[in-house]
């Protein structure tokens, strides 16, 4: 590639990076035609920048599916720019990379160390620090769960049962509560992807080092009453929930008893308050 720094249309790979205020280069990603040329792409990029390799940590490479693309552009890559954005940094690209005819491509995609670091600082200080990292959140506009996007390694301690697969990066492994055994042989191994691990005992892998660890605490009694309520059309009162143990509190028993409120409703003809009140005791194991 000629004139890497300079924008303009390409065939054959294009560099997109997310710079700070004061244009330092924090993210850089590669497309190309295929890994030889990405890699030339990404050497060229380097010393065109007076980059060093050195001060950068690979987080993701392999193939992906060019799906309904196009092109590759800054445009086109919304939800990039997007969790750049929650980080502080402006996406940038040297140019269009058109796909015609192409069905895949490769990518590197690569963080600056500074970048690793403050994530994984600021995913433990949110461990420790819950009040302090709410005010940090604010500042930065980073939410723990968008670490998800940028390609590491992610312990979660997943106790409000969020559906972790829509929030995964491409070619992301989601494992849910793996053996260890498996798991440290995994994670031991050259690959060209990244592991997320679902748990709801993060203690269980606490031999491992995950370069951040995110917990999602159990719903409150009203956040479970609102979330049902959305769900079934009428309102909860949170009163229900009172006797309701942590582990029952998350999304995916919202999803399952609404799902049995209206089999009540729908099979037996009770009302939405006589269905509800049944549901709950079945579902906590007491009629």
């Amino acid at each position: 590639m000629d004139d890497i720094l300079i924008p303009r249309e390409r065939t054959d790979a294009v560099v997109l990076i997310g710079v700070d205020g004061a244009e330092r280069v924090e993210f850089i990603k590669v497309y190309a035609v295929d890994e030889g040329t990405a890699k030339r792409a990404l050497e060229e990029f380097f010393n065109a920048r007076g980059l060093f390799p050195a001060d950068y940590r690979l987080v993701s490479r392999g193939s992906e599916d060019v799906g309904d693309r196009r092109a590759i552009t800054t445009k086109s890559e919304v939800e990039l720019s997007s969790s750049l954005a929650r980080l502080g940094l402006k996406l940038l690209s040297n140019g269009i990379l058109h796909l015609d005819g192409l069905e895949s491509l490769y990518q590197f995609t690569l963080v600056s160390e500074s970048l690793y670091r403050r994530i994984v600082q600021e995913t433990r200080r949110g461990e420790e620090e819950p009040e302090r990292a709410e005010k940090t959140e604010k500042t930065l506009e980073f939410e723990p769960l968008d670490v998800l996007s940028l390609g590491v390694d992610v312990l979660v301690e997943n106790l409000r049962g969020v559906d972790l697969e829509k929030l995964l990066p491409p070619k992301a492994r989601l494992l849910r509560e793996p053996e260890l055994r498996e798991l440290i042989e995994l994670m031991g191994e050259e690959r060209d992807f990244p592991i997320v691990v679902e748990t709801r005992n993060a203690a269980r892998y606490s031999v491992l080092d995950f370069p951040a660890t995110v917990r999602l605490p159990p719903l409150t009694v009203e956040e479970f009453a609102a979330e049902l309520s959305g769900r079934l059309g009428f309102r909860v009162d949170p009163k229900y929930f009172k006797e309701y143990p942590p582990e029952k509190l998350n999304l995916r028993n919202v999803k399952a008893l609404a799902k049995l409120v209206r089999a009540l409703i729908e099979k037996k003809g009770f009302s939405g308050e006589g269905a509800l009140s049944i549901a709950v005791r079945l579902n906590l194991g007491g009629l």
